[in-house]
């Protein structure tokens, strides 16, 4: 998902976490769904992902949020330093329109971050 009109519809959304993902294991096996949703998607454990990686033509990235994608029951944006998602949210930040509990400017550039929330009932 891309973060821009996220600072007008912010308000829609509550229980805001960050997840640093600091590598793909870490992802795959961050929640049990992950590992199903990845087996049904490409046809291999999430134990196999490093030695058949390069059978899959996605990015990591991608990967990612694809499967976040599937998961009904929460709203994500997947965020990397200084991509356009983390220069959006730095700057709604900045500007007090969010707070993530964290100093979002500063992360780690070979990590990958989550932003996960749910959706208030209308």
């Amino acid at each position: 998902m891309i973060v821009k009109n996220f600072k007008d519809t912010c308000t829609e959304y509550d229980n805001f976490q960050i997840w640093d993902v600091e590598n793909m294991d870490a992802f795959l096996n961050g929640n049990g769904i992950f590992e199903e949703i990845f087996r049904n998607d490409y046809k291999m454990s999430v134990s196999e992902f490093n030695t058949r990686r390069d059978e899959i033509t996605q990015t990591n990235m991608e990967i990612m949020e694809s499967m976040l994608d599937q998961v009904g029951d929460k709203h994500f944006y997947v965020f990397t330093y200084h991509n356009d998602n983390h220069d959006e949210l730095v700057h709604m930040q900045d500007n007090k329109i969010m707070s993530f509990g964290i100093d979002i400017n500063p992360i780690d550039p070979e990590h990958v971050y989550i932003v996960i929330m749910d959706k208030l009932k209308s």
